[in-house]
């Protein structure tokens, strides 16, 4: 594979109107003459199973969809799958075989994935990325972070390594209340609280919460943030003296459980926090009843234009950090991809070599600012080299099908999470500020790419385990005591201290 990172071109925004602004990037010419994903005999026809972040599914028909079929040549047959139940979607999906040619998986390291790379489900395409420009010239470290034993089975749907961690907070009700940033958890817990007690939105009713979200069957989910920061470490492992340790196992753990637990008795966490959904999260924010939520950069303006239609002071502001409790700034740094698209070892060589060259089209400038933006002259003009959305954008509802567009391609961009389709300069502005700001202390996942067999047969129930006592803990159901009792036992069982092993051989031989 190449080792030079393709340079991606500055990008810049300016404000035309008052309308939504729209950054830009192209360099059309050179990618317009690439090879085409089919041959001469008609459009490459190409099953995909994908990601739906927006509202609706993207119509067959819909004009942007059409056009990218366009330039890369091909007729997508597109099964979109609600965010909400991917997970679950995907499962039955790997569990049945009946795989489509390109199928996004969310979580590369999932046990289930794993294993049936390993065992020969997948195309293993390491040895096919050199042939590729697009592809081979994405960052190491995006395809690096999606290897599987040190191979690739798979397409990384590639992502900035800054802008997925974080916590969005009404910036408007902070000034309505006089209350400044936060930067640690106490002053987190005392924004939060005034977010319920205080009435910051003015109507006079007790109707708001400080903090919503959502969480997972085996992790934390949206809520994630909080134990990152008093954990003082990016995700599920921990390197401790040389050995890689789940966080639960570390006291930081039981003090973020502690703030959980005190936020849900005072009324200041949602109290439906353990089954509500991600969409309804979002909902309650964007509908001005909770002052907070746990949440990539990008989507900041998705949650200020809704919220504008009920406040036009509204602004959910993204924290570039919080301080851990020994005062170092805290941010997650990602991995450079966010799931990667599989092909069966079904199809056969001939066809998956026009797979990766669709990928590679698909993931050049001219095809990915159609995901991204829209049709060029009817959902942006261009004025003095930037793209600036038109009113037929609006009508168009171009950010709910761009929304679920860039979920299914999307090229490598370092402030690609500054952006939101419609975002006005200052908002984009701010954001490119936070990535900048956050590269110099984030931190990457100590675990990225680690694997432990026995993890993979026994991690899923283990983690379920895990999760339901810290729920039973933040709700009451059970003692911060049990939980210490739970951490002392769980550390002794043998699997447990195998698991432990296994991970800091892989870490030691990555």
């Amino acid at each position: 594979m190449k080792t030079n990172i393709r340079l991606l071109s500055k990008c810049t925004l300016i404000t035309a109107t008052a309308i939504l602004t729209l950054t830009a990037c192209s360099s059309g010419q050179e990618e317009a003459n690439s090879q085409p994903a089919a041959t001469s005999s008609g459009p490459l026809k190409i099953s995909m199973f994908t990601n739906q972040q927006g509202a609706q599914a993207v119509d067959p028909n819909n004009p942007i969809l059409q056009e990218i079929q366009k330039k890369t040549n091909t007729s997508l047959n597109i099964t979109w799958v609600p965010v909400n139940t991917y997970s679950e979607k995907t499962k039955v999906m790997l569990a049945s075989g009946d795989l489509s040619d390109l199928s996004l998986v969310m979580n590369i390291f999932d046990s289930q994935v794993v294993q049936m790379a390993t065992s020969g489900a997948f195309w293993d395409i390491t040895p096919y990325i050199k042939d590729y420009k697009t592809l081979s010239s994405l960052p190491n470290t995006v395809w690096d972070n999606a290897k599987i034993k040190g191979k690739n089975y798979g397409i990384p749907r590639p992502r900035p390594l800054e802008g997925s961690w974080g916590v969005h907070v009404r910036k408007d009700w902070l000034d309505k209340l006089g209350l400044k940033v936060p930067e640690n958890m106490d002053e987190m817990y005392t924004v939060l609280k005034a977010f319920k007690e205080n009435d910051p939105d003015g109507n006079g009713k007790a109707d708001t919460v400080g903090l919503t979200g959502q969480v997972d069957a085996e992790g934390m989910g949206l809520y994630t943030w909080i134990e990152d920061v008093f954990n003082n470490n990016n995700g599920y492992w921990k390197l401790v003296n040389g050995q890689m340790t789940p966080v639960y196992l570390e006291p930081s753990e039981r003090k973020a459980l502690e703030w959980l637990k005190k936020a849900y008795d005072e009324k200041v966490l949602t109290p439906d926090f353990a089954v509500i959904k991600n969409s309804q999260a979002r909902e309650q924010y964007m509908g001005g009843k909770a002052g907070a939520l746990g949440s990539a950069l990008n989507p900041q303006w998705l949650y200020t234009d809704a919220m504008r239609k009920i406040d036009p002071k509204a602004d959910s502001y993204p924290l570039t950090y919080l301080t851990t409790p020994e005062g170092n700034k805290f941010a997650g740094q990602d991995p450079g991809n966010f799931g990667m698209y599989v092909i069966p070892k079904t199809v056969p060589e001939a066809k998956m070599k026009q797979l990766l060259a669709f990928m590679d089209r698909a993931y050049q400038d001219d095809v990915a600012d159609l995901a991204l933006y829209g049709l060029p002259d009817k959902h942006y003009t261009v004025k003095d080299g930037f793209k600036v959305a038109t009113e037929q954008a609006k009508t168009d509802n171009v950010p709910d099908t761009t929304n679920n567009l860039q979920q299914m391609i999307q090229k490598y961009d370092k402030y690609q999470r500054a952006y939101y389709n419609g975002i006005p300069k200052e908002f984009y502005d701010r954001s490119k500020k936070i990535i900048d700001d956050r590269s110099a202390f984030s931190k990457p996942n100590v675990a990225n790419g680690l694997i432990s067999q026995t993890n993979l047969t026994n991690g899923p129930d283990l983690n379920k385990k895990i999760q339901d006592m810290k729920i039973k803990v933040i709700m009451g159901k059970e003692s911060l005591e049990t939980w210490d009792a739970f951490v002392t036992k769980t550390k002794a069982d043998p699997t447990v201290q195998k698991i432990i092993q296994e991970m800091t051989e892989a870490y030691n031989n990555r």
